[in-house]
């Protein structure tokens, strides 16, 4: 295959899968060596920003995967807005921070830190595919660990988790006092309801 047709299969098995793909997966693929593929992708990548392609390739860790290009956010949102997922809860985005900075953590570390039952913002999270279990903690019971997904990446805009701001210690301690503060009513009637099941 010469360099055109490699991209053009490179394009379409992304376009197919609709999700990240391993680039060693694709390298084996179109048979060329990873370290040669990696260096094709990047000159893909580059292509693709300075022609201001409206689709673009973007690595999340060792995968590779379409994206739509920042600069026409504005006008997709705008032919989109009834699709934009529902946002996420104060609660739930609480939740889901803890998780992106103490994982893998298991549901009764959120809990302690948060001060009240997580039960309700954990599914929410596990439905949307920001987070998943990655195992079991060797403790009694052996709860099972969260941790954020390449989903969770892939929403905030990010190639990997040493992307994520820096949490700085007094930053660590308002947000501490924060979750002292009473939950949403939406919330609370969620947790009742799973304690009468």
């Amino acid at each position: 295959m010469n360099r055109n047709e490699i991209c053009g299969v490179v394009m379409a098995a992304l376009f197919v899968s609709g999700d990240a793909m391993e680039v060693q997966a694709l390298a084996q693929a179109v048979g060329v060596e990873v370290d040669a593929f990696d260096v094709l992708l990047q000159e893909m990548m580059a292509e693709q920003e300075l022609k201001e392609s409206g689709i673009l390739l973007t690595r999340v860790g060792d995968k590779v995967q379409l994206c739509t290009n920042k600069k026409y956010a504005a006008c997709l949102k705008e032919l989109f807005a009834p699709d934009i997922r529902e946002s996420l809860t104060g609660s739930v985005l609480e939740t889901l921070s803890i998780i992106a900075y103490r994982q893998p953590v298991t549901r009764p570390e959120i809990d302690d830190i948060r001060g009240v039952r997580s039960n309700y913002a954990v599914s929410i999270l596990r439905e949307k595919g920001l987070i998943a279990v990655t195992g079991k903690k060797d403790v009694l019971g052996r709860p099972s660990l969260f941790a954020t997904t390449d989903e969770f990446l892939r929403h905030l805009g990010i190639s990997s988790l040493a992307e994520l701001p820096a949490l700085e210690q007094e930053q660590a301690a308002g947000a501490r006092d924060a979750f002292d503060e009473p939950r949403a009513e939406e919330e609370e009637l969620a947790i009742a309801a799973e304690e009468e099941e």
